[in-house]
C-alpha cells in the first residue's frame, strides 16, 4: 500500500504533504509515511475509509474542509508536560523576569505569549511560578495569552482539567495541594485564581496574525524544527515585530537555533539560550 501511494499519478501522500505545510507550516517528507499512516488510520475509520490510503484520496479529491484539519491535527505533536525542561522557568525566575518587572515598575504591566501553548501546561506553569516568585505582581496587569494550531489543545487548556499522570509530570506534590482540587473521577482542576491569568485562543502561526499587544516575553518552542527555512524566517520576522523592545525576550526549544537570523542576538547562559532585538 505505502509504495502504491507514493508512485500513484496524482500522488495522495505527496498532496496531502504540500497542503499539511501550505496550512499549519508542517514539513514532511517520504520519510514520515509511517507517522501519517500511524496517525490517519484512527480517522480514517472514523469516516468510513477503508485505509488511510482511501482517506488520502478523499483529502486530495475534495477542498480542504473540517476533516482536511482534522488530519492537519492529527500531525501536530502535542507532548508536553508541567515546567517542561526547566532550565528556561529557572532562567525566567532567576535572570530574565527580575530584570523585566525591575524595568516596568512605573508601567505595573507585564505580558507574556506561550504561542505553541498545546493543552496548557505551559502558560499554567508560567502562571503559576508567576504567582510563587513575585508576589509584587499581584497589583500588576499580567496578561499570558496562550495560543496553538489545534483546537482540542486550546479547549482542553481553557477548560485547566488534567488526568493524574499529567498532574504528576512536572508537579510537586506542594504545588499540586496549593493550585488544584481533586474531582470525583480522579482528575484535577487548577485552581480559578491561576487559570484567570491565562487567555486561550486558537491560532495559526503560519496566516496572518491578529492584531495582538507585543510582548515582553515570547516562548515558541519546539516548533520550528517541523518549519522549512523559508516559513521560519517569516514567523521570526513576525515575532521580532510582536516583541515590545531590545530587553525583551523570546525563548525557543533547546534544539532550536536562530543564529543566523540578523534581526536577533542571542543570549548565553549556562543551561539555556534565549533570544532579543538587536
Amino acid at each position: 500500500m505505502s509504495q502504491d501511494i507514493l508512485s500513484s499519478e496524482p500522488s495522495y501522500l505527496e498532496h496531502f504533504y504540500r497542503v499539511l505545510e501550505k496550512n499549519t507550516g508542517i514539513a514532511l517528507d517520504a520519510s514520515k509515511e509511517y507517522l501519517v499512516s500511524f496517525r490517519l488510520t484512527l480517522l480514517a475509520k472514523k469516516y468510513g475509509h477503508a485505509d488511510y490510503a482511501a482517506l488520502l484520496k478523499y483529502l486530495f479529491l475534495h477542498p480542504v474542509n473540517s476533516i482536511h484539519w482534522e488530519c492537519f491535527e492529527a500531525m501536530t505533536t502535542n507532548e508536553t508536560m508541567f515546567y517542561r525542561d526547566i532550565h528556561p522557568f529557572d532562567a525566567l525566575k532567576n535572570t530574565i523576569l527580575p530584570k523585566l518587572i525591575a524595568k516596568k515598575k512605573e508601567v505595573k504591566e507585564l505580558y507574556i505569549w506561550c504561542a505553541a501553548s498545546s493543552t496548557g501546561q505551559e502558560p499554567y506553569s508560567l502562571a503559576m511560578l508567576l504567582k510563587e516568585n513575585f508576589p509584587e505582581l499581584n497589583s500588576w496587569n499580567v496578561y499570558i495569552k496562550a495560543t496553538d494550531l489545534s483546537q482540542a489543545a486550546i479547549d482542553k487548556g481553557r477548560l485547566g482539567i488534567y488526568n493524574q499522570t499529567e498532574i504528576l509530570r512536572g508537579l510537586t506534590d506542594s504545588q499540586i495541594s496549593r493550585y488544584f482540587s481533586k474531582l470525583t473521577n480522579g482528575h484535577y482542576q487548577l485552581a480559578e485564581d491561576i487559570k484567570k491569568i491565562v487567555k486561550f485562543d486558537c491560532m495559526n502561526l503560519v496566516i496572518e496574525w491578529p492584531i495582538m499587544p507585543k510582548f515582553d516575553v515570547i516562548l515558541l518552542r519546539n516548533v520550528m524544527i517541523y518549519f522549512n527555512h523559508d516559513t521560519k524566517l517569516e514567523v521570526l520576522k513576525k515575532l521580532n515585530m510582536q516583541l515590545v523592545d531590545k530587553d525583551s525576550v523570546l525563548m525557543l526549544g533547546s534544539s532550536e537555533s536562530i543564529l543566523y537570523e540578523e534581526n536577533f542576538k542571542v543570549v548565553q547562559m549556562d543551561h539555556v539560550s534565549y533570544y532579543q532585538k538587536k
